[in-house]
């Protein structure tokens, strides 16, 4: 189905839309268990339990609905194990923590330089990618967008919080360089097996070493397992869409529709969180949006689409 292209985009939106809403989902698991914003430990300890779900959903979704035969002789362990560190270990143990320190909104406006990250990284891992002057053009305008959304390049030494905004730049670097990774090493894997396989073995570390720093007394209240749970679903859902979809496009050519995660962040962050959405939140997405656009079209110029 995901060879069609118009079916592609729609799948790769409705992953959007779901990444999008991670973001109150988690502020909002942290606000019903009264995890602050000093507990490490808490805010790694949830990110493995939400993984370790997602890992055993992913599995339910290899049986429901895989269709292709799985070689045990095929399946790229090396490959599982190093995209279960960068994907989930890493980039998520870094991103909790940092969404404890930010607002919602402004995190998901930063997070939408995925787009230009994926540009950058695969110049460097893919020798095919070529780079142009629009290209670095659009870079421009994502880059300008970031400091208008942390007060301009005046208020940026004390609005930019290392540990909110800085870490959501690292943890979306990371996530960026998964996606390049899964392109470039992922083609013949089973996009299902993988998603289950990596959210499993990296949500273990996340788990051992949140419960070893955990300060707070967690009580799981009914609604703070659904949220657990969704959250899950979101992890489930839109990896394995996302992977499935990189099997059979450029990573360049898809990766601009993430420029979809801050407007949904955005939107459900404000409605949601009940956010702020200042004039500098509006002028600086608006600045990445287009920047992504751009990135965009140059690419079909490129390609001759």
């Amino acid at each position: 189905m995901l060879k069609n292209k118009k079916a592609a985009i729609i799948a790769t939106v409705i992953a959007m839309l779901l990444w999008g809403s991670a973001i109150p989902t988690i502020k909002t698991t942290y606000q019903e268990l009264g995890v602050g914003r000093s507990d490490t430990g808490a805010q790694i300890f949830l990110a493995g339990i939400r993984f370790f779900l997602a890992g055993v959903l992913g599995f339910i979704y290899l049986k429901l609905f895989n269709k292709e035969k799985i070689i045990r002789e095929d399946v790229d362990k090396r490959y599982i194990v190093i995209l279960s560190l960068i994907q989930t270990f890493i980039q998520y143990m870094i991103y909790y923590i940092a969404l404890s320190n930010t607002a919602g909104v402004k995190a998901a406006i930063i997070q939408s330089t995925n787009a230009f990250m994926v540009v950058l990284i695969s110049l460097i891992l893919l020798p095919n990618e070529k780079v142009q002057a629009n290209t670095i053009f659009a870079i421009g305008l994502g880059t300008l967008g970031i400091v208008v959304v942390n007060g301009g390049f005046r208020e940026m030494g004390s609005e930019f919080n290392l540990m909110g905004e800085g870490m959501i730049l690292l943890s979306t670097f990371f996530n960026a360089l998964s996606s390049v990774y899964v392109r470039k090493y992922g083609k013949d894997q089973n996009e299902f097996l993988v998603t289950a396989s990596q959210f499993i073995l990296g949500s273990l570390p996340l788990i051992i070493i949140g419960y070893i720093m955990n300060k707070s007394k967690l009580v799981f209240t009914p609604k703070a397992v659904g949220l657990l749970l969704y959250g899950a679903f979101i992890s489930a859902t839109a990896y394995v869409i996302w992977n499935s979809v990189l099997k059979y496009y450029s990573v360049n050519e898809m990766g601009m529709y993430k420029l979809f995660i801050p407007i949904f962040g955005s939107i459900l962050s404000v409605i949601i969180l009940g956010e702020d959405f200042t004039i500098n939140l509006l002028l600086g997405l608006i600045l990445v949006i287009l920047g992504s656009v751009i990135l965009n079209i140059n690419k079909k110029k490129f390609n001759g689409n």
